[in-house]
C-alpha cells in the first residue's frame, strides 16, 4: 500500500534497483555507479547500455519478428570473442550487458557468459522467449549473477500467444518460465508489444492484468517498429487514438515504455540508439545503432569497439533526433527504406555504404 503513494519517480527509482542492482554484489554497486556518474556528470560520452545478440537461432517464427532480415552468412562470435566485447563494453563505460537473439537461452555456454559479465562488475540480463527456462536453468543463471529476465507474451490468451509466435505451447511454458524465475527471487519482466487491435480490443490491458497475477516485477511495452517482418508496412504505426489508449496504461514503476528511464507517461518511446544511450553488437559481430536498424557500421573482429562507437556516433545518423525510433522516422526511411529492403543480405556496411 505504502508504494503505491510514492511519487513516479521513486516507483521508477525502485523498480530500476530491483531489475539492475538489487542482485549486484557491492562492488558492482559502486563499480558502476563511478561509470554512471562519470558518463553523466563528466561528459564522458559513454553508453549505458550494451546488447549483444549471442545467436539469430530460435525456436519460434514470429509474425512481428523484428529480426526476420536477409542476414549476411557468419559465424556466431565464441565465448571468448563475446567476453572481449564485454569487457569493451566496460571501458567505454557501459553498465548494463543484455544478452539477446534470436533465442540466447539456446548458447550452451549462456550461463558462462552471465557470470563473465558478472565478474567485469557489469548488470547483465536475457530477453527470451521462456522455452528454457527449467528450474535448474534458472537456478544456474541465479548463481551466476544475472540482474533480471525480460520475458516475451504477446496476449493474455495460450492460443492467440502460440499463433502469433508460431509455437504450440509455446505460452504455457513461458508462464511456467515466469514463475520459475519468481521461485527463485530472479526478477522478471513481461516483455510485450503495442499494436492499434491489442489498445482498441483491451488486450494489452489485459496482459498487464495477467502480469501483476502472476506477480512480476514490470510489463516492458515496446511500440510498433517498422522492422523485420514489418519494414514495408507503415500502416501498422499507432495512429493517435491508439497512443492515447497507451499512455492511459503506462504505470511508471510498473508498465514502461521501451525503457524504464522517464516517470512520464510518454506515448512515444525515446530513442536510446540516437540518445547515445545504448549500442548494439549481433550474433557475428556486427556494430549497429539498435537491433532492429540493419545499418553496420564496423565489426568487433576488425576494429576495437570503442572506434567503431566513435564513427557510429559521428555519423549522420544521430542528427535524425531522439523522439521516435529510427525506422519509425519518415526522413530515415525516405532514404534506408528501399536500400534495406531490396538489399540481398543484411545489414548495410556502413551506414548503408555497400
Amino acid at each position: 500500500m505504502i508504494g503505491n503513494m510514492l511519487p513516479a519517480n521513486l516507483k521508477v527509482y525502485r523498480l530500476a534497483w530491483r531489475l539492475y542492482f538489487g542482485r549486484a554484489s557491492p562492488l558492482t554497486r559502486l563499480s558502476c555507479a563511478g561509470r554512471l556518474f562519470r558518463g553523466r556528470f563528466l561528459s564522458a560520452r559513454a553508453p549505458i547500455s550494451t546488447m549483444i545478440g549471442l545467436t539469430y537461432r530460435c525456436q519460434c517464427r514470429c509474425v512481428h519478428c523484428g529480426m526476420e532480415l536477409k542476414r549476411a552468412a557468419g559465424q556466431e562470435l565464441t565465448l571468448a570473442e563475446v567476453k572481449g566485447v564485454i569487457g569493451q563494453a566496460r571501458r567505454l563505460g557501459a553498465v548494463e550487458i543484455t544478452l539477446f537473439g534470436g533465442e540466447p537461452l539456446l548458447r550452451k555456454d549462456i550461463v558462462e557468459i552471465v557470470a563473465a559479465a558478472r565478474d567485469l562488475r557489469m548488470l547483465p540480463s536475457i530477453d527470451t522467449n521462456g522455452l528454457l527456462l527449467t528450474k535448474d536453468l534458472v537456478a544456474r543463471l541465479a548463481e551466476a549473477g544475472l540482474g533480471a529476465v525480460k520475458v516475451s507474451l504477446d496476449s493474455s490468451r495460450p492460443e492467440v500467444h502460440d499463433r502469433l509466435r508460431g509455437s504450440p505451447g509455446c505460452f504455457e511454458k513461458a508462464i511456467a518460465g515466469i514463475r520459475r524465475c519468481r521461485e527463485a527471487a530472479l526478477p522478471c519482466v513481461i516483455s510485450t508489444y503495442a499494436t492499434k487491435e491489442n489498445l482498441e480490443n483491451g488486450e494489452l490491458g489485459r496482459l498487464i492484468a495477467r502480469g501483476r497475477e502472476l506477480g512480476v516485477d514490470a510489463v516492458r511495452v515496446l511500440d510498433t517498429t517498422l522492422s523485420g517482418c514489418f519494414l514495408s508496412s507503415p500502416a501498422l504505426l499507432l495512429d493517435r487514438a491508439a497512443r492515447s489508449r497507451l499512455a492511459g496504461l503506462i504505470e511508471p514503476g510498473f508498465v514502461f515504455l521501451e525503457n524504464l528511464a522517464s516517470a512520464k507517461k510518454l506515448t512515444h518511446p525515446v530513442c536510446s540508439a540516437v540518445s547515445r544511450r545504448y549500442l548494439y553488437v549481433s550474433p557475428v559481430g556486427d556494430v549497429q545503432p539498435c537491433c532492429f536498424v540493419p545499418l553496420a557500421f564496423g565489426n568487433v573482429r576488425e576494429k576495437p569497439l570503442r572506434e567503431i562507437l566513435s564513427g557510429m556516433w559521428g555519423s549522420e545518423i544521430m542528427d535524425y533526433g531522439a523522439g521516435d525510433c529510427l525506422m519509425n522516422n519518415p526522413r530515415f526511411r525516405e532514404k534506408y527504406h528501399a536500400r534495406i529492403a531490396a538489399a540481398a543480405a543484411l545489414p548495410l556496411r556502413e551506414g548503408g555504404k555497400q
